[in-house]
């Protein structure tokens, strides 16, 4: 009598021919697939109008999900239990008053996917934390603790992704590489360990291969080089390409790696076999998290929001260095919920890993907390430390809670004795010495000797200090209505990119001589009362002048030299004029002065020049705009080209650098008419005067 496989839909002539297949590849996969399909829903046709996100939450009320794929017009989603899948497809299921559409997936949709399908399905993921998707709850919740709830529920990895996810990757890949590395130990760290992960977030992954690494180029052929870890390793994922996919490996980092996709949980991994180190990092975190439930959930906003405008990650500020920001402002004595690193370890015996004290006492016992301020008003803290922060020439130090000074850092013996391991370190090598000639520098608490935010460009720091600025703006306007669009406005504020404003002001010799035959109101090229280097000289500090003294602005100047870095002076002689051809001026500046420039009942001294009459004016708009409690304040930020050109010609040219286009059109139409008058009439006057 035939044999006949339900799985494989197969007949086999005998039981003998029967239990060869049941025990062959084919039947075993076919088995993982049936219990996909047990497993899984595919909803058709998608309901309008409801985004994916919300459509995905609405799914997860019913049951862990493991996998989901939205397609043109379905949406397939894999559960981790399939009492899930028996719930939804045995009775009627409505969202928004429409009744949804469910059914049982089916085997002919190909669950082996290409590189590339798996590529896109990664950032589909990746997406579904995106803040069009999850937009929606901010419309939805009355209170701010009810979408601070509902956010969190949409962005973070909740504890049943993390250990079937996450841990269970650990776990296999233990048995996977036993085959080269009998007592290997994996271990998660960063985010998905500290409890501060995103959905779909990677996995940071260090392997103990349980023998020592030899580091030396001159190695015995037994002994483990990081080099011979790599090929040993990505052999064997190579070969299990059913399991691992997107296999790149970078040895030459600071801390070598290994990127791979794990297939069986759809996870991207980063592995390493020496950042040891990183484990101690976030069990330290964790543990800070655990002092306070307030602090999870604002460390979450901030991680959110620092991703949404891209400050946080690549070659900006990575994940970590914002959490140590966030843990410097908590260990503040005027926030003190955190306590410095130090009084952790000051109570436990020293466990030393390459050199640092990587552990602390968890049962260290601490002054209770009372600080009493609710998330949003930490939250307005935090964004009003940093926007106020002097970067320059400043250290954050968690280790003490304490900002410390680059010059401490250059003269060491100045640091305080909780460094005492990091003096002993680089006085065996000088080069280990923590860089402070960078725009942001941050002092990683466990590995004294490493700044965290190295790779921090000005152009990111920037945009940390202006979204915090807009931060804590947000916080404040919206206390006033218990902070209930608080996270709305704080995700959908953005900084208006400025269009690239320019502007020209010619000054000529030619300008400034006689077109009438009245003496008095010209200047007489002819008869060499300015000689040509006098002329550019005093064109030069006139401009300066006007700028500092009528239009109010803060100047840097920086000459610019061919074949040398421009750096920035405070005073350039007149042979230094007369050498250079452009000189660049930054300029910054709050008052609006060229409105209501009209003043009554005041006599000016008739022996000023034009200059110290506009300049007086100035303060009076000033004085007049405080008097009336009026307010003029405004924000310019330009660049000013100073140019010399033959014969006896200034080019100024203005580019708009961070203001309101409005309000650098608005100055640069007041400084072109302005300028152009105040050189003409105070050259005049230095020539009637003999003034210098």
């Amino acid at each position: 009598m035939s044999k006949y496989c339900d799985t494989c839909s197969l007949y086999f002539q005998d039981e003998h021919t029967l239990q060869s297949h049941l025990a062959g590849k084919r039947h075993l996969k076919g088995l993982q697939q049936s219990k996909v399909m047990e497993r899984s829903i595919v909803v058709s046709p998608l309901p309008k109008f409801i985004p994916a996100r919300k459509l995905i939450n609405f799914f997860q009320q019913y049951g862990a999900i493991k996998w989901y794929q939205f397609r043109q017009n379905y949406l397939t989603v894999e559960f981790y239990d399939r009492t899930s899948t028996e719930i939804l497809l045995n009775k009627p299921i409505w969202i928004n008053n429409v009744k949804l559409n469910i059914q049982k997936r089916k085997p002919h949709i190909n669950l082996k996917r290409s590189k590339s399908e798996k590529k896109n399905n990664i950032m589909e993921n990746r997406g579904s934390i995106s803040y069009d998707n999850i937009k929606y709850i901010f419309d939805e919740g009355t209170t701010f603790d009810n979408q601070l709830m509902m956010f969190l529920n949409a962005i973070q990895l909740n504890d049943i992704e993390i250990e079937t996810k996450y841990e269970s990757v650990c776990t296999q890949l233990d048995e996977i590489f036993k085959v080269i590395f009998p007592k290997c130990k994996t271990y998660r760290f960063g985010s998905s360990q500290t409890g501060l992960g995103f959905k779909e977030c990677d996995l940071d992954i260090y392997m103990d291969i349980g023998e020592p690494i030899n580091e030396s180029k001159n190695t015995s052929t037994d002994s483990w080089t990081m080099n011979k870890i790599f090929k040993s390793v990505k052999k064997i994922m190579y070969r299990m390409n059913d399991v691992f996919s997107n296999i790149i490996g970078i040895p030459k980092a600071k801390t070598p790696i290994i990127k791979f996709y794990y297939n069986r949980t759809n996870v991207s991994c980063d592995i390493s076999f020496k950042n040891i180190l990183g484990i101690y990092k976030s069990y330290l975190i964790k543990y800070c998290l655990s002092l306070d439930n307030r602090l999870k959930p604002l460390m979450m906003i901030i991680k959110y929001w620092a991703r949404h405008f891209k400050i946080s990650n690549g070659q900006k500020i990575s994940n970590y260095a914002l959490v140590l920001l966030i843990i410097f402002y908590l260990q503040q004595p005027s926030v003190n919920i955190i306590p410095p690193l130090m009084v952790l370890q000051n109570t436990c015996q020293p466990q030393i890993i390459n050199g640092w004290q990587a552990n602390f006492d968890e049962n260290t016992v601490l002054p209770p907390i009372t600080n009493k301020n609710s998330v949003p008003q930490l939250l307005h803290g935090f964004f009003f430390f940093y926007a106020t922060f002097e970067y320059k020439s400043q250290v954050i130090c968690p280790i003490d809670g304490m900002i410390h000074t680059e010059s401490e850092f250059k003269e060491i013996e100045n640091l305080p004795l909780c460094m005492n391991r990091y003096k002993t370190y680089i006085k065996e090598d000088d080069n280990l010495k923590f860089i402070v000639n960078k725009p942001m520098c941050v002092q990683d608490p466990i590995e004294l000797s490493h700044n965290v935010t190295a790779n921090t460009k000005f152009s990111t720091l920037n945009s940390l200090i202006k979204y915090c600025a807009i931060g804590a703006e947000i916080c404040a306007m919206t206390s006033k209505n218990d902070y209930r669009n608080l996270i709305k406005t704080l995700f959908t504020t953005v900084i208006k990119k400025r269009s690239n404003l320019k502007f020209n002001i010619t000054i000529s010799a030619n300008q400034f001589q006689c077109e009438t035959n009245n003496i008095e109101t010209c200047i007489d090229i002819e008869k060499k009362k300015f000689s040509r280097k006098d002329w550019y000289s005093n064109v030069f500090n006139i401009v300066k002048d006007t700028f500092e003294k009528v239009f109010k602005l803060q100047l840097e100047i920086f000459p610019v030299e061919t074949g040398t870095k421009q750096q920035k002076i405070d005073i350039l002689s007149d042979i230094h004029i007369e050498e250079l051809q452009n000189i660049i001026f930054h300029c910054t500046g709050s008052h609006c002065v060229w409105r209501n420039r009209r003043i009554n009942n005041i006599i000016l001294d008739p022996s000023l020049s034009c200059l110290q009459k506009e300049a007086f004016i100035s303060e009076q708009v000033i004085e007049n705009y405080d008097k009336e409690k009026g307010t003029n304040r405004i924000s310019l930020d330009f660049i000013c080209m100073f140019k010399k050109k033959n014969p006896l010609k200034i080019i100024l040219t203005l580019n708009n650098k961070n203001c309101d286009d409005h309000i650098f059109q608005e100055f640069a139409c007041f400084a072109r008419d302005k300028l152009v008058e105040i050189i003409k009439q105070t050259l005049i006057h230095i020539q009637q005067f003999n003034k210098c």
